[in-house]
């Protein structure tokens, strides 16, 4: 008898070529916020691209199904060297703490038997250790050392994924596939998963960093992601047996209930909100939905591409997003900021003033002149030197402008904003207080 996992695996093969599909529809397709970028890859190809993940706007890594390439990019998805050509091996879930620990989770056909392995890195992707592990598709980490996997039970590693625990699971919910994993901190976190054939779904949850995990809900839904922005708040993405609608469930009471919304879509993959309202969910066939009103309703995004559409990640209080999926379908989304293009004066010369008030805290306004049209950068860095914010990137009319940076997610400290405009560049120093 085939495991859950090989059941999957032939599942994800399915989808891969177009078998497994829904019928659906949506009455209005909004305005494209998303854009698609033309990733170059070294050596170059058009890849069967995978699962991905970023940890900054700048910073990401993509991997293949099989034959297990990963591919690592430092300039905002533009172009993609190849850190492992091949691993002769099926890889599945991939996740980075930061920009040098990350580890994916791995499986490979050995003597007829499958086998299953963790690869894990410590410089960012140029070496990768390999670990055995159980049988695990779903990782989440808190730092370098903990953080826990989901596959045929739920585990829990304290050394970086070298060795791993089972946890307790309520015992009746019987044969089981964890397929994603959620703490909002380290002591509440839910999982979901799914049966052996894909007809019905559960969730856990945990109240002890853990260490046991309560059966929550049974679901008439197979789900692939869940997130959740406070204790309360929660989303599931997925679809649901026999046609595999796209649907995602919400909760207002930490899962105890769930309203189901039917999405378009053969297969919901992932969910994901910028604040306590604003979401965004992905699917299979290009699909993007966004919902500002916490999930009670979803608008289609166009999306450019009928690709199946993986992972998706924000940053900056969700002012710039990726999206990665098949086909090397690499999308960005950048909000556009609050810029303000002052009553016209005579401008005779560029120049950049002092942001005000500052210090500051959360938000300051820069005011800049351009005595003529041209390709203008505002950037925001840190007093290292890592860019931080992406303010301004396009073209300008000469004029006065003024723009509001918003430093939330920031932490207290000195940023230095630098306006490049032309042959004209300077840049001044800020300080953020909290």
């Amino acid at each position: 008898m085939k495991n859950f996992f090989q059941i999957d695996l032939i599942k994800r093969m399915l989808i891969s070529v177009g078998l497994i599909y829904c019928l659906g529809a949506v009455d209005k397709l909004y305005a494209q916020d998303w854009v698609k970028v033309n990733p170059v890859f070294y050596p170059s190809n058009n890849h069967n691209t995978y699962h991905g993940f970023f940890v900054d706007e700048r910073n990401g890594w993509w991997i293949t199904l099989f034959p297990g390439t990963i591919f690592h990019t430092t300039n905002k998805g533009i172009s993609w060297e190849t850190q492992v050509d091949s691993c002769n091996a099926w890889l599945d879930g991939i996740i980075f703490t930061d920009s040098l620990h990350g580890w994916i989770a791995s499986l490979t056909l050995s003597n007829d038997e499958y086998e299953y392995f963790l690869l894990s890195t410590k410089n960012g992707g140029k070496s990768w250790d390999r670990y055995s592990a159980p049988v695990i598709n779903c990782l989440t980490f808190f730092d370098s050392l903990n953080g826990f996997a989901g596959g045929d039970s739920i585990y829990k590693t304290t050394d970086g994924g070298v060795t791993w625990k089972t946890m307790t699971i309520e015992s009746h919910i019987g044969s089981i596939g964890i397929t994603d994993i959620f703490f909002i901190d380290r002591k509440y976190g839910w999982a979901v998963g799914r049966g052996w054939i894909f007809d019905a779904g559960f969730i856990v949850n945990t109240v002890d960093s853990g260490k046991t995990w309560q059966f929550n809900d049974t679901l008439t839904t197979v789900g692939s992601a869940i997130y959740f922005t406070d204790s309360l708040h929660g989303y599931i993405a997925g679809s649901n047996p026999p046609f595999f609608w796209g649907m995602i469930k919400v909760t207002n009471n930490g899962g105890k209930n769930w309203l189901t919304q039917y999405l378009s879509g053969a297969w919901m993959n992932d969910v994901i909100f910028t604040d306590d309202s604003t979401g965004w969910a992905i699917g299979n066939y290009g699909f993007i939905g966004h919902t500002t009103d916490k999930g009670i309703t979803w608008q289609q995004i166009e999306s450019g591409t009928t690709s199946h559409l993986y992972r998706i990640y924000f940053f900056y209080n969700g002012n710039i997003g990726y999206i990665v999926g098949a086909d090397s379908t690499l999308l960005k989304y950048q909000k556009t900021v609050d810029v303000i293009e002052e009553k016209p004066d005579l401008v005779t010369s560029f120049k950049v003033f002092q942001n005000y008030p500052n210090p500051f805290n959360p938000s300051t306004k820069i005011k800049f002149s351009l005595k003529e049209p041209g390709f203008v950068k505002l950037e925001v860095y840190d007093i290292l030197g890592s860019e931080v914010a992406e303010l301004v990137n396009e073209t300008k009319s000469a004029g006065n402008y003024s723009i509001e940076f918003d430093a939330s997610n920031l932490p207290s400290g000195m940023y230095i904003y630098k306006l490049q405009a032309g042959s004209y560049t300077n840049a001044k120093k800020m300080v953020l207080t909290k």
